[in-house]
């Protein structure tokens, strides 16, 4: 039943009569312009080839915005550009003509007659033979700025045309000869300007802005009962499992999301700056959730795709090369990587694929589709939020198929077996976000969403601590999926704190903190969570600091690094702060303890010693920030646990006891850890001492440590540690067959050996040839060198060290 309604409120607002299109064209007398450029003069309309020449010769090569870049390719936009400061406007009848143009845009557009738009001059361009600007969008320059306005002025030229596309139709445009001729669009509609075959095509390009003076009025004949009557029966009948098989009881959908035609950024996305069929359909349906007392918020939406998909063509060659491997020696074992040599149009299916073009593929069935809401305006109307809601299936419906718009993204899975043939597609769209008003609470919560948490805490600022309770364990069901990364994440800790403090009741607080990883943790945050801790108790402090390391899968490297730098920071302004500060500065720095200590033993498990020093350099710097945010004695317990570390644990240290000096040449040395760094310092002075007291190996010594313990228990391991313990064994030749072959492969791989290892391909079965290298004596003696360096900057850096 629920389907039915999202079906029949979509119907009903695609069937509401368009009050404009996407696109609009006029043509206008040429003398109504009146059009001087600096270094040219008043430019004679029409346009001859002189006046054009003298134009490029005072203009630049037009750049184009691709994300937040300004970039300049003349395989993707090949054009000549004058900056309109440059460019003079004007004669007697230019003011009136633009007004009219604009009152013809306004209406052709479908913007309500409550509207005034401006056009703002963004450029004069220039198109030679052969120049164009392939299929783009163009950015939104202003807040108000809803379309573009291309004015071309009258010249003789052929080719040029303006192809404006929306939802599966274009439209062209072609210049006039002796008129002006204006087109204009929305400025989410992808649009493309063909090469110019001959001549010279000139535009002015203007920006439309859009400015509402009033409300807009209401239609009494719009479907708006009917419509109230969906949202009713959507919110009250239970929702409705997409992929079950049989009935299925569910509770009715929190929501409901309407995604909309057009595009539109977040600064530009509001009511009064909807385009088209946009602003009449959302001016329908607020009105209908007034009367099914509802409330609606706009907000932008991310759509993802998977459909059954085939290319556009019947027959596939394939072409390719057999590739030989080591463990691919036999002929059962050749593989051969082909792809698609052509499409219908000639053109490689490889290179199509390439190109992310995937436009004339077959859509068989939709597999699967996900949208995700990102941000979204208050429903006072007074700003928005970020926020990172999944809506479910049941909560959306549109009146435009994502089939019919143009995905930003596409990415195809041919056939692999037993899974492919699938083409995925990403959209963002706007859509309005209703619910109703007495699930406002719950509805806004379930998003991450701050004003929930204001809402909270302005019940608890005028003393309704039953009624902040009721809502604040409401949020158990879905809360914990929240903590989001980055600056939303942080923000949205920073209201959650203070409430759960004034909630005055434990286990409601560890609800409302629980989903926060501890990268979202920052100094901002500190006086509130002293204040917890003060509240709940030391217990309580250290099991919600401990639970923020829980999440440590929704972050990344980069994002638990930069953490870890401000740790000693965050650790010394908690116990600074009033209350009880070190109850959770304590937990915190032995949690980043923890996590630190897990990767030092993992990399102390790698067999190569290169990756392994690699790996263990990296942890350096953390774990001395991690020993300047420990007190005293939990950094004395660590400095311990790594004294009892083995010799290739210096790998770590000595990059901590670096770190350690420079942050104490800055004066961030750590005072409570000024101990611990002193005892790792003299510990691995010690260490180095001993390796370097060592004898030098033998020039004729050629043994090796074993390969470790085989994890299967082979018969063949043995052989091979005695072959690597061997002082005069330098090469071993072993007949074996693949399968050993294989495994010997990785043993000498995964303990990083200097031992090459081939496969000759003679007789049957093939023969393992096995050699040890000059690495034998070189990294020894590489190792040497490094131990004297290391332990020369000790003595200088820390005096007690091996002194």
């Amino acid at each position: 039943m629920g389907h039915r309604a999202r079906k029949q409120l979509a119907e009903l607002l695609g069937d509401v009569q368009r009050r404009g299109d996407f696109s609009t064209r006029v043509e206008m007398p040429a003398g109504a312009l009146r059009i001087e450029v600096d270094g040219v003069g008043e430019l004679p309309l029409p346009l001859r080839a002189p006046v054009t020449r003298t134009l490029i010769a005072q203009a630049r090569q037009a750049s184009f915005g691709r994300g937040e870049q300004t970039l300049s390719d003349t395989g993707v936009r090949d054009t000549w550009e004058i900056t309109p400061d440059r460019i003079t406007l004007g004669g007697p009848d230019w003011d009136r003509t633009l007004d009219g143009v604009l009152d013809g845009v306004r209406t052709a557009l479908g913007l309500p007659p409550t509207t005034v738009l401006r056009a703002e001059p963004h450029a004069l361009l220039v198109y030679g033979k052969g120049q164009f600007f392939l299929p783009h969008q163009d950015s939104e320059k202003d807040d108000s700025m809803v379309g573009t306005l291309v004015v071309s002025l009258p010249s003789h030229h052929t080719g040029g045309e303006l192809v404006v596309s929306h939802t599966g139709r274009s439209v062209v445009h072609r210049a006039s000869r002796e008129k002006l001729t204006f087109a204009a669009f929305y400025a989410d509609c992808l649009h493309e300007v063909k090469p110019v075959t001959s001549g010279y095509r000139v535009t002015l390009t203007m920006n439309l802005l859009a400015e509402r003076v009033r409300p807009a009025g209401e239609d009494d004949g719009a479907p708006v009962a009917d419509l109230a009557r969906c949202l009713a029966e959507h919110f009250t009948r239970p929702a409705e499992d997409r992929y079950a098989y049989g009935r299925r009881k569910a509770a009715p959908p929190n929501r409901l999301v309407y995604l909309l035609d057009h595009e539109y950024t977040q600064r530009g996305l509001a009511w009064d700056r909807l385009k088209g069929a946009d602003a009449t359909r959302t001016a329908l349906l607020r009105r209908a959730a007034a009367e099914a007392d509802c409330e609606a918020v706009l907000a932008l939406a991310e759509v993802q795709e998977t459909w059954d998909a085939h290319p556009p063509y019947d027959r596939c060659d394939y072409y390719g090369e057999v590739e030989h491997h080591d463990d691919c020696e036999d002929e059962g074992d050749e593989e051969c990587e082909g792809e698609c040599l052509l499409d219908p149009d000639g053109e490689p299916g490889a290179e199509r694929r390439r190109s992310g073009d995937f436009s004339h593929y077959e859509l068989n069935d939709l597999l699967d589709d996900e949208t995700t809401l990102s941000w979204w305006t208050r429903p006072d109307g007074t700003g928005g939020e970020q926020i990172n809601l999944p809506v479910a299936y049941a909560e959306v419906c549109a009146s435009t198929g994502n089939e019919k718009l143009t995905p930003y993204q596409s990415e195809y899975e041919g056939y692999m077996g037993n899974y492919g043939n699938t083409l995925d597609r990403w959209y963002r769209r706007a859509a309005v976000v209703l619910w109703p008003r007495q699930r406002s609470f719950t509805a806004r919560a379930e998003a991450g969403s701050e004003g929930a948490l204001r809402e909270l805490q302005g019940h608890l600022d005028v003393g309704d601590l039953d009624r902040a309770r009721t809502l604040a364990r409401s949020l158990a069901p879905f809360w914990k999926h929240h903590g989001s990364r980055g600056a939303a994440a942080e923000a949205l800790l920073a209201a959650t704190l203070p409430v759960a403090v004034g909630l005055q009741e434990a286990d409601t607080a560890t609800m409302l903190l629980a989903p926060f990883g501890v990268e979202t943790l920052g100094e901002r945050h500190v006086p509130d969570l002293a204040a917890a801790a003060t509240r709940y108790g030391r217990t309580w402090a250290r099991g919600a600091v401990s639970s923020w390391f829980g999440t440590v899968g929704a972050y990344t490297g980069a994002d638990r690094a930069a953490w870890l730098e401000s740790l000693p920071g965050l650790c010394a302004a908690l116990r600074a702060a009033d209350g009880d500060g070190d109850a959770p500065a304590s937990p915190l720095a032995e949690g980043a303890w923890h996590a630190v200590e897990r990767q030092i033993t993992t990399w102390l498990g790698i067999g190569r010693e290169t990756e392994r020093r690699t790996g263990m350099e990296q942890l350096g710097a953390p774990l001395a920030r991690v020993l300047q945010a420990a007190g005293a004695e939990t950094a004395d317990a660590i400095a311990a646990t790594l004294r009892g570390l083995p010799d290739t644990a210096l790998g770590c240290l000595l990059p901590a006891l670096r770190a350690a000096a420079r942050h104490r040449a800055a004066g961030r040395d750590g005072a409570p850890a000024a101990r611990a760094f002193q005892n790792l310092a003299d510990h691995c002075a010690d260490r180095l001492t001993a390796a370097l007291t060592r004898p030098v190996r033998a020039a004729d010594d050629w043994s090796l440590t074993p390969a470790g313990t085989c994890p299967s228990g082979c018969g063949l391991c043995p052989d091979l540690d005695a072959f690597l313990t061997s002082d005069t064994r330098r090469v071993m030749e072993w007949p074996l067959a693949k399968e050993g072959r294989r495994h010997l492969h990785s043993r000498i791989d995964l303990a990083g050996l200097p031992v090459s290892h081939t496969t000759r391909r003679q007789g049957r079965p093939y023969v393992l040839v096995m050699a040890k290298t000059e690495a034998v004596f070189t990294s020894e003696q590489a190792a040497r060198t490094r131990a004297e360096t290391d332990l020369a900057w000790l003595r200088e850096e820390w005096p007690r060290a091996g002194g």
